[in-house]
């Protein structure tokens, strides 16, 4: 359908720039650097009237979090984590000690801030001069006295879109086309002009709404100017980035866990699922269980967007899933806020710091209430520029399915009819036959009535086949623990075979659970609860936590660095001049995934 208008040339790889929007942090550079550039993905805008800037909360506090019955949920979720905990036997053979928060309390109560004479290196953002917008860690920094407004533009994963101020999509690729172009500019350093000599590789995430994506190819090659995209799936690059030709991939970003097998570098459509809760959420429950022990956070308001990234921080230093160490150790916690001097706590945590991390396994412990916190692959919505969309497909095969039933029905009555004509001249001729061939019935009867069994059985198949194609995934209502989710996608796969071989490698990429010893606790997690016959036939099963580079939150965009490199990506470009004439549908044409 679609024409190459551009002649097959080699590309340079420093000329092709890598974009994975996060819902946190924006990972972005060409394709020949070592590591992306890695920027908070926000964006703050100077309003023109007065607000309230109290009714501005961080990106942490979720509405779903703050139901009438969600303290009761994390109180249920917890009591089971810590049941676990207390049956946990250790590889010494003894029963893993519990430790008490009432007794870490009585004394984390009576600690004292010591303050000092190191003073945080993180100033607030200097807004003298009125900008119109700011951008990353300036956007995050922004003096609470100032007016401005703080934009999220992807959020669980997805397109901010939501109502009030900046929440419409025209509005929310704005941003993005904002903060993207500011990016490029000032971090790598390439002019607007230059744009139409660079190429842009975009991860996107494995269950897409495809409106979305469509709005971002169009930003970048009409609005930007790029001279073409690719636009990939971010479990293939992972897949592509950790060396491994099939895994079942687990990415755990701040604000969304998501679950995929992939086989040859194709994203299994029906094995994929992401629940609405991340490292955010687990940061959320730190906080929780720190003040349940009595730790001292007169200095820390979660509200605040800088207090929750203090906290995160806090909780990526201490927090483990070694669950063989036990007892109550003294901690020294040091907390840096923006232009004031740094500040030590002396105090004494427990089972808090694993407690923390196994909230992934446990997401009770988040205590989130409502509707579609969990996300299957549903069917492409449409678009007017693409004919042959999943509407029109759907409706073609109806139309086709019910004249073939009219067919068949006149067909059959035809047949009847020819039938009945026929049968008193086939008696008379069957009776002859057998007569003469002592009782045996003549070859072309039995034949023929092979042949209609076998032309039922094809068509009572292919309606099967129709009516698969036509049933949607399932809704799945219910949370589930990252253990239960790689449980759930790898037995979604068709067959024993390619289950044996998710099974045998599960690639865990993000930001999210990046904690000592996760590889072990999942471990014995999963194997447990893998059917018996599949146990069986499997020679290992390998949780890869970290790539050759070392940093499991770089391994997507790695991954699209090494797609940049190879020589049959060259059928995968989308260009400008054909974006322009066919829009979407070139997505249906060049996309590495189905569309």
């Amino acid at each position: 359908m679609c024409i190459n208008f551009y002649f097959k040339q080699p590309i340079q790889p420093g000329q092709i720039i890598i974009i994975q929007p996060g819902s946190l942090n924006l990972l972005i550079g060409r394709a020949v650097d070592s590591q992306p550039l890695t920027i908070p993905h926000c964006i703050s805008r100077r309003n023109k009237s007065p607000i309230n800037q109290q009714t501005q909360s961080t990106i942490w506090m979720r509405p779903q979090s703050m139901q009438s019955d969600s303290k009761q949920v994390m109180k249920h979720g917890l009591k089971t984590a810590e049941e676990v905990l207390s049956n946990r036997v250790m590889e010494n053979g003894n029963i893993r000690p519990s430790t008490s928060y009432r007794e870490l309390a009585n004394h984390n109560t009576t600690v004292q801030a010591e303050r000092t004479d190191i003073k945080c290196v993180k100033e607030w953002a200097n807004t003298s001069s009125k900008p119109s917008f700011l951008i990353g860690e300036d956007a995050i920094h922004v003096h609470p006295s100032d007016q401005y407004r703080l934009s999220w533009p992807i959020q669980r994963g997805q397109l901010n879109i939501h109502e009030g101020p900046g929440g419409s999509l025209t509005a929310v690729i704005a941003d993005l086309e904002t903060i993207w172009l500011y990016v490029i500019e000032h971090y790598l350093d390439i002019s607007k002009a230059d744009f139409k000599v660079y190429r842009v590789i975009l991860l996107i995430p494995d269950i897409y709404i495809h409106k979305h994506v469509i709005a971002m190819v169009d930003m970048l090659l009409d609005n930007l100017g790029f001279a073409g995209v690719i636009v990939h799936q971010e479990s293939v690059c992972a897949v592509f980035g950790c060396g491994v030709t099939s895994a079942c991939v687990v990415d755990v970003g701040d604000q969304k866990t998501s679950v995929c097998c992939v086989e040859d570098g194709i994203s299994n459509k029906h094995t994929r699922i992401t629940m609405e809760y991340g490292g955010g959420d687990v940061t959320r429950v730190f906080h929780w269980l720190l003040g349940r022990a009595g730790v001292p956070l007169r200095d820390l308001n979660y509200s605040s967007l800088v207090d929750g990234f203090v906290l995160q921080d806090l909780k990526e230093t201490y927090c483990h899933l070694d669950l063989d160490v036990y007892g109550i150790l003294d901690q020294e916690i040091e907390i840096k806020k923006v232009s004031k001097n740094a500040v030590h706590y002396y105090v004494k945590m427990g089972d808090e710091l694993v407690l923390t991390p196994l909230s992934l396994l446990y997401p009770d412990m988040f205590g989130l209430q409502g509707n579609h916190l969990v996300r299957v692959q549903g069917r492409n919505e449409g678009d007017p520029s693409d004919p042959h969309d999943d509407h029109y497909l759907i409706q073609t095969q109806r139309q086709n399915r019910e004249a073939g039933k009219l067919s068949s029905k006149k067909g059959a009555e035809e047949m009847k009819d020819t039938d009945i004509s026929m049968n008193q001249d086939d008696s008379q001729f069957v009776s002859s036959q057998m007569d003469d061939d002592s009782n045996e019935a003549p070859d072309n009867l039995q034949t023929n009535t092979d042949s209609l069994q076998q032309n039922d059985t094809s068509k009572d198949r292919r309606k099967e086949m129709e009516e698969d194609e036509e049933l949607e995934e399932g809704p799945v209502t219910q949370l589930m623990g990252i253990d239960e989710a790689i449980l759930y996608s790898i037995e979604k796969c068709s067959n024993d075979d390619i289950k044996r071989k998710m099974y045998s490698c599960v690639l865990l990429v993000g930001g999210g659970m990046n904690y000592e010893c996760t590889q072990k606790c999942l471990t014995n997690r999963i194997i447990p609860n893998i059917p018996h016959y599949q146990r069986l036939q499997m020679e290992s099963m390998d949780i890869l936590s970290k790539s050759k580079d070392g940093d499991p939150r770089i391994i997507c965009w790695k991954g699209a660095a090494i797609l940049a490199c190879l020589d049959t990506t060259q059928e995968l470009w989308i260009y400008q001049r054909e974006w322009k004439q066919f829009n979407a549908r070139m997505l249906r044409e060049r996309a590495p995934f189905v569309w």
